[in-house]
């Protein structure tokens, strides 16, 4: 892959800037502040995009810092470049609220799609994490020598556990066993909740069970009150007397009170009449006697004796009569009694009946509900009991978590296993192109780098160990070189990607400057070499090495 030309719409400080480059080395030579770093970040976004973080990484991200003022929906550039014989133009608008991607080939016309991988496959399937850890270097800063060791091991080591990407084998591992930590605390939690709901619905069950024992009592109850009041031929009979009871109250009601009204009157009368009667009765046969005594003058003696038998003969007569009425009334007046106190039964009994419909009709009204309230509560046992099977058998949701556990298992498992194989397969090619760069970059003083089985950095001559802190910071910073661009070879075997070095080499003396630009320079990559010295363009001059400057103007 050749970049031939960099149009910056607007990228940070740079605004309708174009900059071409050509194969090989291009120095980008500038003092502070002149944009370097900021060209430096406008091809990396340009070759893998730019997203805008969120939250807090946000204010202090790439994006934000890049991100022009006052016009950020111009915030845009392209890039022209080339892979094989293909020639490609690119063009991307960073703004995160008008983000649009264009790739075209420009020998044919055919546009391409960045979002479906078509760059990404132009870049030899490179991702932007690989490539930062390959062939974007920067300078390691004031790192110490022992500290140079150890980002040399670090980097080492995860060349070795997969030099494609910028997560290590260690990392992925443990991605994903704490994913399984999470999911397996998920499948906890359902499975004590799910406890607590069979608990839950087994108590209601038990409830609802005794409930409907006694709901079913008491149907039995008032079922019994229906045949105790009976439903058939005894609820007619009473029916029947009922209509018996008010015909005959109906018929002598009126007889009662007129019998009463006689025997009163008639009692009344003769016993008030009784006395004066007598009396009467007596006078007139005694005045009637002494007139004809006294008219006659004859057998008087005689006649007193047949007129006292008259006199007692009309009184014991009279007393009949007398009695025979009073005890004809008084047989009348004890039917009536007789009557009346019959009529007092059956209003009893009238009152009675009607005591009974009324409890009837509350026993039915109460049967009926009863039933009610026992089918909706078996319905609601039924469905208990569908619940209870349903929540004793895992959901989908719990039988896809159980499933996502195992495959994250397995994936842990065959991340491992991969990655074994791939170091024992690309470890001996890994190993010579380690062995190659640093004897390129070291004149021949280090034949290899390589770690012990205690993840120690090893660094041979001729066979031969060297303990690494006691190499200089220069060397060692050569090795840190020649360990990244073989990993990149390793890793961008299809298309040589441009080689990215930002003020690599402040750490070098000239020796090691002129060998590692004499390396450099016979590299098939596009080396892009950003510095705010001379010193590299110098060198390269004496060297009599090809090479295309770029100066950038400092802005103020």
């Amino acid at each position: 892959m050749q970049i031939k030309e960099a149009d910056i719409f607007q990228f940070g400080k740079l605004q309708n800037k174009n900059i071409s480059f050509k194969p090989g080395m291009n120095v980008i030579y500038g003092k502070n502040e002149a944009g370097k770093s900021t060209l430096h970040s406008f091809l990396c976004a340009m070759l893998f995009g730019m997203e805008k973080g969120r939250g807090r990484s946000s204010v202090t991200d790439a994006y934000s810092q890049y991100e022009p003022w006052h016009a950020p929906s111009f915030y845009a550039g392209a890039l022209k470049f080339t892979v094989g014989q293909q020639k490609f133009y690119l063009e991307r608008n960073f703004y995160s609220k008008e983000k649009t991607d264009y790739l075209r080939n420009e020998l044919d016309g055919e546009e391409l799609s960045v979002g479906f991988g078509d760059l990404t496959m132009l870049l030899g399937g490179v991702s932007k994490d690989s490539y930062a850890s390959t062939y974007d270097i920067t300078q390691t800063g004031a790192a110490t020598g022992n500290q140079m060791v150890k980002i040399l091991a670090e980097y080492l080591a995860q060349a070795s556990d997969g030099s494609d990407s910028s997560v290590t084998v260690a990392e992925a591992a443990a991605s994903l066993n704490a994913r399984k930590r999470e999911l397996q605390q998920e499948q906890r939690r359902a499975d004590e909740e799910r406890e607590a709901r069979l608990k839950e619905l087994r108590l209601e069950k038990e409830l609802l069970e005794q409930e409907c024992e006694g709901i079913r009592e008491s149907i039995e109850k008032y079922e019994a009150m229906q045949r105790e009041f009976g439903t058939g031929s005894s609820m007619e009979n009473i029916s029947r007397n009922s209509r018996e009871n008010q015909e005959y109250e109906a018929h002598y009601a009126d007889d009662e009170s007129g019998m009463h009204a006689r025997y009163h009157e008639q009692t009344g009368s003769t016993e008030d009449w009784q006395p004066e009667k007598t009396g009467y009765i007596l006078s007139f046969f005694a005045i009637l006697i002494a007139i004809i005594l006294f008219g006659f003058k004859v057998y008087i003696t005689q006649a007193l004796f047949w007129t006292g038998e008259l006199a007692t003969l009309a009184i014991a007569l009279f007393s009949a009569i007398r009695q025979y009425k009073k005890n004809q009334n008084r047989a009348k007046l004890q039917t009536a009694s007789m009557q009346a106190e019959q009529l007092r039964k059956l209003r009893e009994q009238e009152a009675m009946e009607a005591q009974m419909q009324q409890k009837k009709r509350l026993a039915d009204q109460m049967l009926t509900e009863w039933k009610d309230s026992l089918w909706e509560k078996e319905n609601r046992l039924f469905n208990l009991e569908e619940e209870i099977t349903r929540q004793g058998v895992q959901s989908w949701a719990e039988h896809q978590r159980a499933e996502d556990i195992q495959a994250l298992e397995l994936a842990a498992q065959e991340i491992t296993r991969i990655s074994q194989s791939f170091y024992e397969d690309m470890q001996d090619e890994l190993n010579a192109e380690i062995s190659r760069y640093v004897s390129l970059f070291t004149a021949g003083a280090y034949d290899s780098v390589r770690l012990d089985e205690q993840g120690q950095l090893q660094i041979l001559t001729e066979g031969r160990e060297v303990r690494p802190e006691l190499l200089s910071r220069g060397t060692l910073e050569q090795i840190y070189l020649a360990l990244r661009l073989a990993v990149g070879n390793v890793v961008t075997k299809e298309e040589p990607l441009p080689i990215l070095l930002d003020e690599a080499f402040a750490m070098y003396d000239d020796d090691r400057l002129a060998q590692t630009l004499q390396t450099l320079s016979t590299l098939q990559n596009q080396i892009f070499l950003f510095t705010c010295q001379k010193r590299e363009v110098e060198m390269l001059k004496k060297m009599k090495l090809d090479y295309n400057l770029i100066e950038m103007e400092a802005y103020h």
